[in-house]
């Protein structure tokens, strides 16, 4: 290939990625399953689309409707029933419904409520740590996760609060998934509180390198979950964690794909074909990720499916 030539090539691959339209795409807490799986999906995607760049920034389910709708990101994971809670301006967003926000896909994984508590802790589960426990030591997600929403609903539930825990000595630390994973291990925290894909690598690490379970969550707090904020039964599975020798019960809240409304249909539908046409791969960027299925993404809708994603799935014939 003579200089000119290329030249001429060095120039059309630069315009190339110059012209790359650039998201944002707002996951969860570094460590976590969510910035895992928003790191895999992203690749998919830009591998099938030379014209897409997606930069993967840490983010929160609490957060992540609000910063699409601002626009700040323009594509993120959340949970159903936090979209459906941002889309009617209720709770946390009260007042604040937001507009600006649709979906790709629901269910894109089941995101599970995990409480992890070290062998030599003294409460076995969550009712009793809130509701007797004293001088205890707690790690969670940073406020906006939504680990620490679901938190927060559950020390409602309990009639306690931070402040009341903390009156009876309790240690709360608000830390990201691989610095709570250390502090577990270095026996700084002794129960830790996720809302993830299971299994989580930070829960993983922390089983390995010191003894523990993740618990059961009280049949009466799993009924108040699901009629109260649309939670549903799950069970994260034994053997899944070292240490796990048992199903534990729990609470699932499936996780859900948004984007900006004020992304092209024609973005929307190439990131969506592409994430389709790779659904059998998905699994292996995360296990959780098994459960998604295209031709049931948009069945149930918290807020509405952009309408770039309706037109694959419309050409798929999974929507009419």
């Amino acid at each position: 290939m003579n200089k000119f030539k290329a030249g001429i090539l060095t120039l059309c691959i630069g315009a190339s990625v110059a012209s790359a339209e650039t998201i944002e795409w707002t996951s969860g807490q570094l460590g976590g399953s969510w910035f895992t799986m928003s790191a895999g999906i992203a690749k998919i995607i830009e591998t099938n689309n030379n014209d897409l760049r997606i930069k993967v920034v840490p983010g929160g389910g609490v957060t992540n409707p609000s910063k699409i709708n601002k626009g700040r990101s323009q594509i993120g994971i959340s949970v159903g029933p936090l979209a459906y809670l941002a889309g009617e301006g209720k709770d946390v967003y009260k007042n604040k419904p937001h507009s600006n926000i649709s979906m790709i896909g629901m269910s894109l994984s089941d995101t599970k409520f995990h409480v992890i508590r070290a062998a030599d802790s003294q409460y076995t589960n969550i009712g009793d740590l809130l509701t007797k426990g004293k001088d205890q030591k707690i790690g969670i997600t940073k406020v906006g996760s939504s680990d620490e929403k679901i938190f927060s609903w559950i020390m409602k539930y309990y009639g306690t609060s931070y402040a009341k825990l903390k009156e009876r000595g309790f240690d709360i630390t608000f830390a990201n998934v691989n610095e709570l994973s250390s502090q577990y291990k270095d026996g700084m925290t002794d129960y830790v509180v996720l809302n993830t894909g299971a299994p989580n690598g930070g829960v993983i690490d922390m089983l390995i390198s010191r003894d523990g379970e993740v618990t059961q969550l009280p049949n009466p707090l799993l009924s108040h979950l699901k009629s109260t904020y649309s939670m549903t039964d799950t069970s994260i599975e034994k053997g899944v964690y070292k240490g796990q020798n048992s199903d534990a019960s729990t609470a699932n809240s499936a996780a859900i794909i948004l984007v900006s409304n004020k992304l092209s249909t024609q973005t929307v539908y190439k990131m969506t074909k592409s994430i389709c046409e790779n659904q059998s791969t998905l699994p292996d960027v995360h296990a959780s990720m098994k459960v998604f299925d295209c031709k049931t993404a948009v069945q149930n809708r918290p807020v509405p499916a952009h309408p770039g994603a309706l037109k694959y799935y419309a050409e798929m014939g999974y929507v009419k």
